[in-house]
């Protein structure tokens, strides 16, 4: 699980705060405020080096032990969180690459170019973390969490390089709050496992619906859990998970009809709204 969880933050977040930390020169489009687009990703990918392993000495406890390895399994039933965690995680790495490739086009680097040089920051920054993990006495370097870094990266960048795959591919995260956060038992979002799910959605727009009533609809592949955290344990009989299936809306071509701007169009492509989709089993 490591420093993702355990310390209140999720890995769109902190690429978020990272990204914001740059000079405010930085942002702009172009090269008229005195930095190169090189500049600009030679600084980026330093503040992500330099703000995590900053923070990780400050904050997480790392250097205060060896280097070690800690394996916590996959998606058994008896590991920590049933797996939701490692979905986090591939999460994570999706979202920091889609965040750093927007720019390096924001940039002037080419579409090929910035989708490759988003997958290296966002392998860079879930890396850094994972690494920075073997020095915690708390955590320890996870190799199925590095996994689940690189399964989420590389995802968002095929995404990115092949943009028609792009439309056929979404990879999203819905939360709901669980009992125990509107209980005021949990207050970590990233953490509530019990009120979050990840899945693919497959709009059938881009799958050939063209005009028909079908380019409304999204077919969708996903897993959550429940029950697993001790906040959980008043509410869930046993901790249990939940793959599944469903038929949802497709969220951004309805926004896109309403007129909402392609960037907002673009955060549903990560994000699920709750009650726009019916799994199976529920």
């Amino acid at each position: 699980m490591g420093a993702w969880q355990a310390c209140r933050r999720g890995g769109s977040a902190l690429a978020a705060a990272l990204l914001l930390a740059l000079p405010a020169g930085g942002w702009a489009g172009d090269d008229a405020d005195g930095w190169s687009h090189e500049r600009k990703a030679f600084w980026l990918n330093g503040a992500i080096v330099g703000g995590v392993t900053a923070y990780g000495f400050g904050v997480w406890n790392w250097g205060e032990s060896s280097f070690r390895t800690e394996s916590e399994g996959w998606f058994g039933r008896d590991t920590a969180s049933g797996g939701a965690d490692k979905l986090g995680h591939a999460y994570a790495g999706a979202v920091s690459t889609a965040i750093a490739a927007s720019l390096y086009r924001r940039w002037g680097y080419a579409e090929r170019e910035a989708a490759r040089l988003g997958a290296f920051s966002g392998l860079l920054l879930t890396t850094t973390v994972e690494v920075g993990d073997g020095f915690s006495p708390d955590h320890g370097f996870s190799w199925e969490d590095q996994v689940a870094n690189m399964a989420g990266v590389g995802l968002e960048y095929l995404r990115l390089r092949y943009p028609e795959w792009g439309e056929r591919v979404q990879f999203r995260w819905e939360y709901f709050p669980s009992p125990a956060m509107r209980d005021g038992r949990e207050y970590d979002i990233t953490t509530d496992y019990s009120g979050s799910r990840w899945l693919l959605a497959f709009p059938l727009q881009a799958w050939g619906a063209g005009e028909t009533p079908l380019r409304w609809v999204e077919l969708q592949a996903g897993y959550g859990t429940r029950g697993y955290s001790s906040t959980d344990r008043d509410y869930f009989d046993a901790p249990s998970r939940h793959p599944f299936i469903g038929v949802g809306i497709h969220v951004p071509l309805v926004l896109g009809r309403m007129g909402a701007p392609a960037g907002v169009q673009r955060v549903f492509e990560y994000v699920q709204v709750p009650g726009t989709a019916w799994p199976l089993p529920p």
